[in-house]
């Protein structure tokens, strides 16, 4: 049962990435990719990675803030992709020591980036 959900929610993750034109025009409002200035941070990044099925951690340094579907001329859903990585990524690594330090963040600030 769980194969055939995680099945599913990978369709649906790149069904939302493939659509990406890869412009670029999401970078300029996302806040991680000020800050860290590297391609495969930003959602144009990201959209890339999980369209080729690439599952990485990286989608957990995503604040979920949405700046860059406002900028998206598609108008992409490209948090609900990376929510749903992040729970493919949950339920294949429970015992992902980075994972680990995120949930113990939200669990003792009730924020991951504290």
């Amino acid at each position: 049962m769980v194969q055939i959900e995680e099945k599913n929610t990978r369709e649906d993750i790149i069904e939302i990435t493939e659509k990406c034109i890869k412009c670029g025009l999401c970078k300029e409002l996302c806040p991680v990719f000020k800050a860290l200035r590297e391609e495969q941070t930003s959602p144009r990044g990201h959209c890339i990675l999980l369209s080729n099925k690439i599952f990485s951690e990286l989608v957990y340094q995503c604040t979920l803030c949405k700046a860059c579907e406002l900028k998206c001329p598609l108008h992409l859903d490209i948090c609900r992709a990376i929510k749903k990585a992040r729970t493919i990524l949950a339920n294949r690594e429970e015992d992902n020591p980075e994972l680990k330090k995120v949930l113990k963040k939200i669990e003792d600030k009730e924020n991951p980036y504290l």
